[in-house]
């Protein structure tokens, strides 16, 4: 979901100091990439001492408790870019920040067969098997992004369901160890594709919807936000901080209205 923009910068400040001014309760934010570019390493290096400094950083699946003190943040990469096993998993190393990344699994080693989301992914290469079980560590997972990285939501059932479960399968051959987490590709997803996902053993499920989750939440889905290592310091600690959370809102209210005769 693209974020960038004054307007939705500008309304998602807004927002931000809103939600202090009222109190809101705190959250955690997850927060997701696709590449990390060479060119943009030390500019993704930033983005982490921002976190490390500011924020406390865990897992996407936690469910513990949140301080009203830091910002709880949680960091994923979708398409198991080698760029990021190159640029990205050091630096968080270096910091021993957790993350998780999300792998299709059809495509290990191979170059990106379909529509990219973002200028930095067109020449990039998904990472090959060995790499991903080399990158695994205490604090980084893999999770799966379907075999095809497919839009779930516009397959049959009984595709989705294969989708998730060969996924899943194929990535714990590959890794050795459970992957119980999955990333709907693009963040194409309804009832049937959750349920496909929950069926295939699945424990988490993470959309592409800003969303701010809060001390208990249970349910299988949790939305993120879109990141770019090219983001602006100002523009990344709104996203750190949640402050697009009202986009789902908008974009409800915009269907809404859409129906309306």
């Amino acid at each position: 979901m693209a974020l960038h923009g004054p307007l939705k910068a500008s309304i998602a400040t807004a927002w931000m100091f809103g939600a202090r001014l009222v109190g809101a309760r705190p959250a955690l934010t997850i927060l997701y990439y696709h590449a990390v570019p060479d060119h943009l390493r030390e500019q993704f290096a930033r983005q982490m001492d921002i976190l490390a400094a500011e924020a406390e950083v865990v897992f996407a699946d936690y469910e513990g408790g949140v301080s009203a003190q830091r910002p709880l943040v949680a960091i994923t990469f979708d398409d198991a870019f080698d760029s990021v096993a190159r640029n990205a998993v050091p630096v968080l190393q270096a910091r021993g920040l957790p993350a998780t990344i999300f792998a299709p699994s059809g495509w290990l080693g191979q170059k990106p067969g379909w529509a990219m989301e973002s200028q930095h992914d067109r020449a990039e290469t998904v990472m090959t098997a060995g790499a991903l079980r080399a990158i695994q560590s205490p604090l980084l997972r893999i999770g799966s992004h379907s075999v095809d990285h497919v839009q779930m939501a516009a397959l049959a059932p009984d595709e989705a369901a294969h989708q998730a479960a060969l996924s899943r399968s194929m990535l714990e051959e590959v890794c050795g160890k459970p992957v119980d987490e999955f990333a709907f590709p693009y963040g194409g997803l309804d009832d049937a594709a959750v349920q496909a996902v929950a069926a295939a053993g699945y424990r988490k499920a993470y959309s592409v919807m800003p969303e701010r989750i809060g001390t208990g939440h249970a349910a299988i889905l949790r939305g993120r936000t879109a990141v770019e290592p090219s983001d602006p310091d100002r523009l990344f600690r709104l996203k750190m901080n949640g402050a697009f959370c009202w986009m789902p809102l908008a974009s409800r209210l915009k269907r809404s209205l859409r129906r309306k005769p």
